[in-house]
């Protein structure tokens, strides 16, 4: 008799650990501060010596009803400039699968190359891959490579004036550290990159190295060239 008791307290208690964690996992894509309508997440651009280059505005404009754990995330990203005007806008896409993350491209392009060349009525085309951030990421572990192409048209479409491209290489978890901006302190994921860049005719090669909190949100982005040295970085200044 209490043998039998014992297999089913057990039994209970297996379940209710799977329903746990089950409901653990749908709800890291809430624990994210982005993955809410109306949060806004305002990065700023700073050159190598750190002096300021601008400022971009993340705003999440809708967030789709969970299915079965997947829940999708639009997000306006505004150029900004010193006068606190904005230069120009696009939207990318989040998506989250039951703590899967998954980022447009886009989001990791730099917004204030298209506002240069979102002038005289010209049409951008952009195709480009998703880059995903698995739920508990560790160090370790080894990221997908990702790709992003941009055409920059006439006004009919008829003709290509400019391509821009940007691929991420070798992205690799290296470990945990705190870091601390304007916007305040997280314990974040470290994460190293390559990255080969074209605007035209010009090619450039470097490398990265990115802080994510909460396996996907960027806290802090440093570039350098192929010689290691650092050619700009932003950071998150503030969480609204």
């Amino acid at each position: 008799m209490n043998f039998k008791i014992t297999i089913k307290t057990v039994i209970f208690l297996l379940l209710l650990q799977c329903i746990v964690y089950t409901e653990v996992k749908a709800q890291d894509c809430n624990a994210v501060p982005f993955m809410k309508v109306g949060a806004v997440l305002e990065y700023t651009d700073y050159n190598k010596k750190g002096k300021l280059q601008g400022t971009t505005r993340h705003e999440t404009t809708a967030i789709s009803p969970s299915t079965d754990g997947i829940v999708n995330a639009v997000i306006k990203a505004t150029v900004v400039d010193n006068k606190n005007k904005d230069k120009y806008s696009t939207d990318y896409n989040v998506k989250c699968n039951n703590g899967l993350f998954s980022v447009d491209m886009l989001r990791f392009f730099d917004f204030d190359k298209l506002s240069e060349h979102n002038k005289n009525n010209l049409n951008i085309k952009i195709d480009g891959d998703v880059l995903e951030f698995p739920y508990q990421m560790k160090p370790g572990d080894d990221l997908d490579d990702g790709t992003i192409n941009i055409k920059i048209n006439n006004e009919d479409n008829t003709f290509t004036l400019v391509t821009l491209s940007f691929d991420v290489l070798n992205r690799e978890i290296v470990g945990e550290e705190q870091i601390t901006t304007p916007a305040g302190t997280y314990k974040c994921k470290k994460v190293t990159f390559d990255f080969e860049s074209k605007f035209g005719i010009l090619n450039i090669r470097g490398s990265g190295v990115e802080w994510y909190y909460n396996d996907v949100m960027v806290v802090r982005s440093e570039s350098y060239n192929k010689k290691g040295k650092l050619i700009g970085y932003h950071e998150l200044t503030k969480v609204l």
